[in-house]
């Protein structure tokens, strides 16, 4: 990515799945001055193997425009992958709405060019139409619901209107992001209890819109780089069709799960079965035509690399391979 030489990148959530990711390839994959914005540092081991003289750490906190503002100095680029994901509802909230509106204050304080916001295709009603593009309504606004939804949705909004007062922005729409480090797509499917994917799909289910991180982190950096990204919204994905039942079978693979889905088995809430029946197919014309984004990884080589780092991370049963070499 030589169009991102010289530049000053900060990166929010850097301690997290997505942040962490885009910081390494940062790092390793570019000329570009990187700035890891993280709240604490007690979460940032996986970057202290990158070469340190290639970033400069910042303590932040997402609820503090001045922390913020001094973070973002001299840059000229914000990806805020930073959101609510710990405490009750309320602080998850106030990280993820008002935290992205205090990124947005303290990056057009602080003179930067161009925030990179990192949303969800969850933003979408999905529920109406067999495809979903940028040009599908959002989800309703619920007053009532301050969840996961509710709160991607109102932060989006939000960088979509501070567009062109002072600061360009570009918000990315992913799907179901799996891959090393992950949390909800990943860890936590490692860590469910097994009885549930008696209960999951299995060769069966909805589209499940499958990207692995890697290529969401490629389409960050063309969002950061590309001219014509400015002002616009990308759902970002995987042309291949995956379904539920496939994404649930690699993980009951990973885990050596004997049982087979159908029988009786965990107690699944029934909005999350409802998930996995939607057939709504994500399109991704305009990350094409745009940014010139395509997936590179398939499936089936990004289960293979999540398998390969749950098994070194101690997440899965070792391979017969690995207990004869202990």
């Amino acid at each position: 990515m030589s169009s991102l030489t010289g530049r000053t990148i900060a990166v929010t959530g850097a301690s997290g799945f997505i942040g962490g990711r885009v910081v390494e390839r940062l790092v390793l994959g570019t000329d570009a001055h990187v700035r890891p914005v993280v709240r604490g540092f007690g979460r940032v081991a996986r970057l202290s193997v990158l070469p340190q003289e290639r970033m400069a750490f910042r303590g932040a906190d997402l609820l503090d425009v001045e922390s913020l503002r001094a973070a973002f100095e001299g840059c000229d680029t914000v990806v805020h992958c930073g959101f609510g994901s710990a405490g009750d509802e309320a602080a998850r909230w106030a990280a993820t709405v008002d935290g992205t509106a205090n990124v947005l204050a303290a990056a057009k304080a602080a003179g930067v060019r161009r925030v990179v916001h990192l949303s969800t295709i969850d933003v979408y009603d999905t529920t109406s139409a067999p495809e979903v593009t940028e040009a599908t309504a959002y989800r309703a606004e619920d007053a009532s619901d301050r969840e996961y939804e509710q709160q991607k949705l109102a932060a989006e909004k939000a960088v979509i209107a501070a567009h062109g007062d002072g600061i360009e922005t570009v918000v990315l729409q992913p799907g179901v992001v799996y891959g090393p480090w992950g949390g909800q797509w990943t860890g936590a499917q490692l860590d469910r209890p097994a009885g549930d994917f008696a209960v999951l799909p299995g060769r069966d289910g909805g589209v499940c819109n499958a990207v692995y991180v890697d290529d969401v982190v490629d389409a960050v950096l063309l969002a950061a780089a590309s001219e014509r990204a400015a002002g616009e919204r990308f759902l970002i994905g995987n042309e291949e069709e995956v379904d539920w039942g496939r994404f649930f079978d690699a993980f009951r693979d990973m885990r050596r799960l004997d049982g087979q889905p159908g029988g009786a088995g965990g107690e699944v809430p029934d909005w999350e079965l409802e998930l996995y029946r939607c057939p709504a197919r994500a399109r991704f014309d305009k990350a094409r035509d745009l940014l010139g984004f395509r997936a590179a990884v398939d499936f089936a080589e990004g289960i293979a690399l999540t398998a390969r780092w749950a098994q070194w991370a101690g997440r899965v049963p070792a391979t017969e391979q690995q207990v004869g070499a202990h």
